[in-house]
Formats: C-alpha cells, sequence, structure tokens
C-alpha cells in the first residue's frame, strides 16, 4: 500500500499478509545439476565405511608426492604430486603468528593462470623462514618460525598434517583422497569428454567454459573437534550441519534470493570460505582462499585411532575412538588455497584470520545507532515527518534512509526532480538533529545515453564484456543495464570520482551510501545473476571471481567516500554481498528477511556466523523485510535488534507502514525502551569496535568465545555475549513469556551474573526466567565494568560529550575491571592519535575497603565526558563512607546510597573526567 505524508495519524496496525511470492527453488541450481560438484561429491574415501555415502561411485584419486622433486628456501616448501592422470605443484608457506598456507596448484606449464583473489588480503601476507626441514624417506616435518606449528607432509598417500604449538595434531589435508584438480584444457575434436565439460545447461541458459571444466577440491579434516561453524552466508543453524547423506553441501555463490528459506545450506548474498573448528581450549580455523562458487560437505564422523597411525600419539583426552569434523571443499575454479590459523585458543585464531584478511575499521559513532528505512520513503516532505516523528515520540535515531525510488528513473547519483528537489536541504534539515542519512547505489547502469555516468562508462569501456568484446546487458531495476567492471583500474577511478560533491550533486558529510544487488543480482540472467562466460579486465571469466564482485563494488565505493573529504571523516557503506576482505569497506546485513517469528530466530546464528568468520558489523531487517510483522514479532524484533552490531528497520514497498509510533501505545514503549536500551549502551558498542579494530575478536560473540572451556555451549544459538561484559537472551519464539537461560559458570564454577536492568545476581546455570512482552533477558557478567549513557537524546551525535555511568559487577573475588574508548566519532583523527582510552578497576583491597580507580591509558584527545554515577553490583553491606581523590586535589565525600535486596550501591556525582586519574575509596 502506497501512502502519502498523511500517514502520520497514529494508528493500530494489525498483521496481514503480504501478496508476495517465496523463493522459487526451481530458479537455483543444486549439486547434482552442476557437473563439477557431482562429479567431487563423487569421490569416494580413502579410510573405512563410516564416511562412506550415497555418491561414493569412484575411487579416491591417489596422488602421491614425488620426494625427488622437493625443495626449500626460507618459508617455502615444495614438491610435485602425481596420480595416473597429471601432476600438480604444491607450496607450504610459513606465515607469521602460527599460520600457514598449503596451495596445490598446477605446474609452471599450465596453458593458463589460475586466479588467485589477492584484492582479498589486506596486506600481503608476511611470510616467516621455517624454523627447521627434516625431510625423510616417508615424510617431511617442518617446524614453523616461531616453533609454535608444524606440518608433517605424507609422500604415499600424499597427507598435509598440521600440528598446534602443544604438539597436538588438529588438522589434515588430503586424509580421505579426495583432491582433484581439472586442468585447463584447449579442446580437442573428436575427443570425448565428461558431461558438462565443455558446457551447461540450466533453463534455457547455456554456459561455455573457454578452457574446459577447471574445478578444484579436497578434503580437510579437524582433528579431534566434534563441532565447527563458518561458511557465512546461510539461513541455517550456527554449528554447521553433516550435510554428507542428507543434503546438498552449504553453497558459496553470491545470489540475489528474496524471502529465503530457513534450515537450508543453499546460497545467499554472501560467500566467505571459512570454518572454525572450537572444542573445549582448542580452536583451529581454515580459509579456502577461493572466489569462484563452492560447494562444500561437513560431517562430524569419529574414526578408529589407529587408521590415524602416529600422526595421532598425542591427543589430549582420546581414547581408542577419534572424533572428526570433515568439509570436502569443491570450486568451479581457481586453485587448492588453505590458509590454517592453528591457534591454540579461539582468539588467537581470530586475529591469526584478521591479520591476513583485515578488520572493520573504527565506524563513525553514528552507524552503531538506530537506522530506519524503507523501500520508499515518498518524498522530502516525508522525510522530515519521519524525521520529526521520532522526535515528537522521544525515540532516538540516527540515520534516515532512502531505496531506488529516490533516483531519477532508477539512475544512480540523481534524484526524482518531482519528489526530491531539494535534496541539499533535506539532508542538511536531518544533519540538524546530529543525523544523517543515507541514498542507495548500485552496480547496475541504467543503458540511457542521455544517462552521464552509462555514457561515460561506455565511452570510457568500463562494463563487463561477454565473449565477443561486446557489453554484458542484463536486466535489473532500470530494465536494460550493464555492469561496471571493478576489476579495471580505470573503473575504480572513474567511480572514485563520482562520490565527489561536486559530482554527485546534492550530496555531503552528511550522506552516506547502500551498496545493494552486488551479488551481482541480474534478473535476466542465470540464477538471476551474471552469465560465469563474462569477461573482466585481463580476461579474467566472472566463473573465477563472481563471488568477490560485491567486495570488489564495496571497496572502490570506500574509496569514493574516502576521496571526497580528502580522507579526513569515516565512511559508511552497508552492503548487501560480500567476501572475504568486504569487513574492511562495510557493514553487511542478511538481506530480504521475512516478518516471521522463524525468520527472527536464524537472524542470531546467521548474524553470528559472520561474525566468527572475520566480518564483525552485521545484522538483519528489524520486523522483516517481507511481510506486515503483528506488535507481538515487532516488539521482539527491536528488543533482539538492539543487541546485535547493525541496527536497521526496514520494509518492503508493499509493506504497511511501521514508523513505531503507528503502533498501540504498549509497542511504543517496548520500542522506545529498546531504543534506549542501545543508545545507553554506546560508548559500550564503540569500545567494542575499537577492540577489534585491534583484535579482530567480533563485538557480537558465541558464548564459546569467553568460555572457551565449556563444550556444553557449542551449539548455543539464541544467546550470545556483547563483548565480554553482557549476555542477551531475547525472546525469539512466539506466545514465550519465560525462557531458559544458560549463565555459565566458568572453570572454576565461580562466574557471578547480575540481571541488567535491576542489578539483582541471579544464581544458577541454566535458569527460567519470566519474559513479559515488556522484558527482554539481559545480564552482566560479574567482574566487569560497562560504561554507559544515560541521557538519551535525539542521537548519538548529540550525546557523544555526555557524562558516564558506570555499571560495576562485582566477581567472586569482589574485583572488576574495564575501560571505555572515545574520540570525535566521526573523523580519523584518532589515528594520530585525538582519541582517549580510560581504564576501569574495582578492587576490594581488604573486608572493610575497596577502591575503583579511573586511570587514563591513552590519547590526547580532549574528551568533555565525565563519570557522573557508578553503580556497583554484589556489595554485601551498605558502606560507610565513600570518597574521591583526584589528580592534585583533596580528598571529598561521595553522596550514595545501597539497596539491601538488590545489594545495589550507588555512588553518586564523582564528577571524574576520563582524561585524568582517580580514586573513589569505599569504606564498609
Amino acid at each position: 500500500m502506497t501512502v502519502g505524508s498523511s500517514w502520520i495519524v497514529p494508528l493500530v496496525l494489525l498483521a496481514a499478509p503480504l501478496a508476495v511470492e517465496t523463493v522459487k527453488r526451481e530458479d537455483f541450481k543444486t549439486c547434482d545439476q552442476i557437473a563439477f560438484c557431482k562429479q567431487h561429491r563423487a569421490i569416494s574415501v580413502r579410510h573405512g565405511s563410516q564416511n562412506h555415502h550415497k555418491w561414493s561411485l569412484q575411487e579416491p584419486t591417489g596422488y602421491e608426492l614425488l620426494a625427488d622433486s622437493i625443495a626449500h628456501s626460507g618459508a617455502v616448501w615444495s614438491a610435485n604430486l602425481q596420480n595416473s592422470q597429471n601432476t600438480l605443484k604444491l607450496k607450504v608457506i610459513g606465515l607469521a603468528d602460527s599460520t600457514v598456507r598449503v596451495q596445490i596448484d598446477e605446474p609452471e606449464t599450465a596453458i593458463r593462470k589460475r586466479y588467485v583473489p589477492n584484492p582479498s588480503f589486506v596486506a600481503v601476507p608476511e611470510e616467516l623462514a621455517f624454523e627447521s626441514v627434516e625431510n625423510g624417506a616417508q615424510e617431511a616435518k617442518i617446524v614453523g618460525g616461531n616453533k609454535k606449528v608444524k606440518v608433517v607432509v605424507s609422500y604415499k598417500p600424499f597427507i598435509v598434517n598440521i600440528f598446534n604449538e602443544l604438539d597436538e595434531l588438529v588438522a589434515q589435508v588430503n586424509r580421505d583422497g579426495k583432491l582433484k584438480v581439472e586442468e585447463f584444457r584447449t579442446k580437442e575434436e573428436g575427443k570425448e569428454y565428461p558431461d558438462g565439460f565443455w558446457e551447461e545447461r540450466f533453463k534455457g541458459f547455456t554456459d561455455h567454459k573457454q578452457h574446459g571444466s577447471s574445478s578444484v577440491g579436497v578434503d580437510i579434516s579437524f582433528v579431534n573437534f566434534k563441532t565447527a561453524y563458518g561458511l557465512p552466508e546461510h539461513a541455517d543453524a550456527f554449528a554447521l550441519r553433516n550435510t554428507v547423506g542428507n543434503t546438498d553441501p552449504y553453497r558459496l555463490y553470491n545470489l540475489d534470493v528474496f524471502e529465503y528459506e530457513l534450515n537450508n545450506p543453499m546460497a545467499l548474498y554472501v560467500s566467505i570460505p571459512y570454518i572454525l573448528a572450537h572444542r573445549a581450549n582448542r580452536s583451529v580455523g581454515a580459509l579456502w582462499f577461493n572466489a569462484a562458487e563452492t560447494w562444500v560437505d561437513t560431517q562430524s564422523s569419529v574414526t578408529s585411532k589407529g587408521l590415524f597411525g602416529k600422526m595421532f600419539d598425542k591427543v589430549v583426552g582420546a581414547g581408542d575412538n577419534v572424533p572428526h569434523f570433515d568439509a570436502h571443499f569443491m570450486s568451479e575454479s581457481g586453485l587448492v588455497d588453505i590458509f590454517f590459523f592453528v591457534g591454540p585458543t579461539v582468539k588467537d585464531v581470530q586475529r591469526q584470520n584478521a591479520k591476513l584478511t583485515g578488520t572493520t575499521p573504527l565506524p563513525p559513532l553514528f552507524s552503531i545507532g538506530y537506522h530506519q528505512c524503507r523501500w520508499n520513503y515518498n518524498d522530502e516532505q516525508d522525510v522530515a515527518a519521519v524525521n520529526k516523528g521520532f522526535d515528537d515520540h522521544d525515540m532516538p535515531m540516527d540515520v534516515i534512509w532512502l531505496d531506488i525510488e529516490h533516483t531519477d528513473g532508477k539512475k544512480y547519483f540523481t534524484w526524482d526532480k518531482h519528489k526530491f528537489p531539494t535534496p541539499n536541504d533535506m539532508v542538511h534539515k536531518v544533519a540538524e538533529n546530529g543525523r544523517k542519512m543515507v541514498t542507495i547505489v548500485d552496480p547496475h547502469i541504467k543503458k540511457d545515453d542521455g544517462y552521464y555516468v552509462y555514457k561515460d562508462a561506455k565511452d570510457k569501456g568500463l562494463f563487463v564484456k561477454r565473449t565477443d568484446g561486446s557489453n554484458f546487458e542484463g536486466h535489473c531495476w532500470p530494465g536494460a543495464s550493464e555492469y561496471l567492471d571493478f576489476w579495471h583500474p580505470d573503473t575504480r577511478s572513474y567511480w572514485k570520482d563520482q562520490f565527489s560533491f561536486d559530482r554527485y550533486v546534492g550530496s555531503s558529510s552528511n550522506l552516506h551510501i547502500w551498496n545493494d544487488m552486488n551479488e551481482p543480482s541480474v534478473f535476466s540472467g542465470p540464477e538471476i545473476t551474471m552469465d560465469k562466460e563474462s569477461i573482466h579486465y585481463g580476461g579474467i571469466e566472472h566463473r573465477e571471481v563472481h563471488n568477490m564482485y560485491g567486495m570488489m563494488y564495496t571497496s572502490a565505493t570506500f574509496d569514493g567516500l574516502m576521496a571526497r573529504t580528502g580522507g579526513k571523516e569515516r565512511p559508511f557503506i552497508l552492503s548487501r554481498a560480500g567476501f572475504i576482505g568486504t569487513q574492511r569497506t562495510a557493514a553487511i546485513w542478511t538481506g530480504d528477511n521475512t516478518a516471521d517469528w522463524g525468520h527472527l530466530e536464524i537472524a542470531a546464528p546467521m548474524t553470528l556466523s559472520l561474525s566468527i568468520a572475520g566480518v564483525p558489523f552485521v545484522g538483519a531487517d528489524v520486523g522483516g523485510f517481507f511481510g506486515n510483522p503483528d506488535e507481538q514479532l515487532l516488539s521482539r524484533w527491536y528488543q533482539t535488534g538492539a543487541f546485535q552490531p547493525f541496527f536497521r528497520a526496514h520494509a518492503h514497498i508493499d509493506t504497511r507502514r511501521r514508523e513505531p509510533w503507528l503502533f498501540s501505545e504498549q509497542t511504543q514503549g517496548i520500542i522506545r525502551e529498546a531504543l534506549r536500551t542501545r543508545y545507553a549502551l554506546l560508548p559500550y558498542w564503540y569500545t567494542l569496535f575499537q577492540q577489534h579494530t585491534e583484535t579482530g575478536v567480533p563485538p557480537m560473540r558465541p558464548l564459546f568465545y569467553e568460555f572457551e572451556n565449556d563444550d556444553s555451549l557449542l551449539e548455543e544459538q539464541k544467546q550470545w555475549m556483547v563483548g565480554n561484559g553482557i549476555l542477551a537472551r531475547p525472546v525469539v519464539e512466539k506466545d514465550t513469556f519465560n525462557v531458559q537461560v544458560k549463565l555459565p559458570r566458568g572453570e572454576h564454577k565461580n562466574e557471578r551474573w547480575y540481571e541488567w536492568v535491576s542489578g539483582a545476581e541471579a544464581r544458577g546455570e541454566s535458569i527460567y526466567v519470566d519474559a513479559p512482552i515488556t522484558f527482554t533477558p539481559v545480564y552482566q557478567r560479574g567482574g566487569t565494568i560497562i560504561p554507559t549513557w544515560q541521557r538519551i537524546r535525539r542521537s548519538a551525535t548529540l550525546m557523544r560529550d555526555d557524562p558516564l555511568t558506570l555499571f560495576v559487577a562485582l566477581n567472586s573475588e569482589g574485583n572488576s575491571k574495564g575501560e571505555i574508548y572515545m574520540d570525535d566519532g566521526q573523523t580519523h583523527d584518532y589515528q594520530s592519535g585525538k582519541f582517549v582510552k580510560a581504564s576501569f578497576t574495582y578492587k576490594k583491597e581488604s573486608s572493610t575497603t575497596a577502591v575503583l580507580e579511573g586511570e587514563h591509558v591513552g590519547g590526547n584527545f580532549a574528551a568533555k565526558n565525565w563519570v557522573e554515577r557508578v553503580v556497583v553490583r554484589g556489595v554485601e553491606s551498605s558502606p560507610k563512607k565513600v570518597e574521591i581523590t583526584r589528580v592534585s586535589d583533596p580528598v571529598q565525600p561521595l553522596e550514595f546510597s545501597y539497596d539491601r535486596d538488590s545489594k545495589v550501591l550507588v555512588i553518586r556525582k564523582p564528577e571524574a573526567l576520563i582524561t585524568s586519574s582517580f580514586k573513589i575509596h569505599v569504606e564498609f
């Protein structure tokens, strides 16, 4: 339903079905419809019947290592592999920080080089020469340069064994003998080839393979691990399922799939071929460095210890049967290129991955606030009414978004002259409240010689090509469209220039960018995407790079937003498609979800999966993109979104309006409280994002990230940690008003937890909590200090200088610690020291005294934030007095109050700046 500006009259919107189609499964391929997937999946395993399945039609490929071909220089150990059909080149490369690269390629005599997605690296991987290499008669032993990783390569059969610093076997390559590399070929007339080798057909489309089938695949086994995670993006459980014999493999092939099915391994918008295996106190990660279409069969198995031979002499807690999590990677092109992050802890693995692929730069403060979006806000009056509505109803908000209808005929960088005649004024008026706007800019360029972007790109030769040299053409929102080739350096330079303020008329530093439809989506193409035989700059086939198209696009947009202010201000970009490295330039959302309870529930495992794979700035459309949520669903979704990194409400053009004040008074109150909770915690979220830039650890974390020793948490996906201090268990089930919450007690069973709102301590390890519609179960972990803002204003920007309230939760020893990071929230000045970092510690010094100490530990930013209140949880008795000492100031008494029932101490008006040191003395 389309509505004008009169929509601001309050309404109670009831749930109603929306006439939209669910995903058309027949538009997307299964493994059985793809020659290379079917052939790789048909390879049987080398060991035993436990892993055999219905596709076991071929023998293992039988590769052996030729000992007389071994060579070693510094950080590179190489050898030739051979079976009855061909010869391959193996490289084992030592990298810094307990990381090992295993690369298998065609020999140098190949007719064509295979594509390596090097733009996904944050920098050239830092090689580290091996400490020692011992080439024996049957195996080679290679010790990493830091002596914390060891690789043992078995010659016959060929297997690569990875050991961690504790000399535990943690991963194997080709244990099951599934290594397969199809060489590039020149077609020989009269020779018979397997079905699908030179061309494949699907729904009227024919894919011609210029160099024949060039697929690669191999099995990876994570030894002594039962559970693994990753391979985003899929609308499936957080812990990877057993696909062998049950379903298709997980598919990684960026596609435009609207109203996607749940609990399904079919492809979605993002492809990150990364797996994290975890058990108590051990982790290992593997990154399959390949941008082509990829399928991954996964299985958790148990195998007799004897089949591992002497490689498995040392396994902590292993009996006769050894668990292992197996992943069979199969890609259409590229090469076998695997990075192993050997840990041994989960945070070590996260850091090791981040060193290779990068972290999310510190986002601007406004971007971690609340975003209001729909397809579409109708005109400038509509935008003004939405902006005013949040103020009138006392709800904070930071960003208003405009979808495709704001443009002149779906021509990006333009405005509809009738609906948005004065865009500069519109953006300026929104910015008066400290807010920003976002407009959509998609990669399909309307085929119209009167549209300057199209004319420029056509004249400069910047579009993706067909095999005959003509421009690739497909249909998307504007109709006939052509697609920019972001591998061409001239395209990237031209695209960067389009974001300058003089080129993008109506834009300013208060306008940021949304890159959608960048899988790329091609309505007229096979599987609603680009033909694989299309050609990019340098002769690269699209099949080789499909999954990184969106990443290349957002990185070019990022360059443009950086350039428009000379690198001064931080960009914000949202992308739907993603690949390894996308996190360096864009946030990701989970795409076209639906207003139903299943999609609310799946949002957490989807965002957790992205988070552990190195993409931390993630979220799902609050309320669901398709359909009309009822008030219970909408309420629970806001309560959930408030504890996920990217917090945006969005809706389809055919849905009813969903601005929060259009619902009942109760629902308005629930949404208002969810928003206020989010804004109160912004100092904490901002600090977590800054910590991520240093450690790679995501703000949103699975429970086992903080409680690595607890195997009972391995499949938990309804609750998660925000940082190390907050546990959230939002209600994601319909008509549910009592939920079970797991409160991990830690390795020594002494962790303490406090209910966030009341501050009362929660007892028990697994508790049932009343959760009426107005309440979200959230807990603070003992031993942490959480900085908050309690003066909630219209936007995050207006709160930046506000005073802080510290929530101190005591652990079993009566101690706590935390920190805060602050800067100007919008520029890159922090990179030259214009920031402030302060630490807080609460220490029980004796049975009668405790001290809260604040210390300025870094930066020279003149922050105005001061501590106006301290809330201490878990205090056993009321103090006799509380005093503060500041630098060069005499001791001063402080006001305080104590609640005996909740055991909460509130200390008022310390008035201590975070840029200076102070001590608060508590005497009991």
